[in-house]
């Protein structure tokens, strides 16, 4: 299941230098393919925007390996950013699932992995 960004009204934003200059890390980019492989992806509203991580856990009981995820993404995220948790109802089972997700602020050092 796929979650859509959330809207970051009333967020500063970083200065267009502090965007540009953003870069990925060696080690987290490793860590970036792993969870694109699973429960992330990248978000690009159209080719003039840059790209953000989206990543989802749909089971409560993953929160501790999400909180560690979470923890290498930190810095692209808004300040005092919260991970969001949520029921989400599968329409084709009728199930109620707990989940939790987080969504990075837009980067051009996200465009590389779409």
């Amino acid at each position: 299941m796929f979650f859509s960004a959330r809207s970051t009204k009333g967020v500063t934003r970083l200065s267009s230098a502090e965007i540009i200059l953003t870069i990925i890390p060696e080690y987290i980019k490793d860590i970036l393919v792993g969870v694109l492989l699973g429960d992330a992806h990248i978000v690009r509203r159209s080719s003039t925007y840059n790209s953000r991580l989206a990543y989802a856990q749909t089971a409560i009981a993953h929160k501790e390996y999400f909180n560690y995820v979470y923890s290498f993404f930190i810095p692209f995220c808004a300040k005092d950013y919260i991970p969001k948790s949520r029921l989400i109802r599968d329409n084709r089972t009728k199930k109620i699932y707990s989940a939790i997700s987080f969504t990075t602020m837009q980067f051009p050092c996200f465009n590389e992995f779409r």
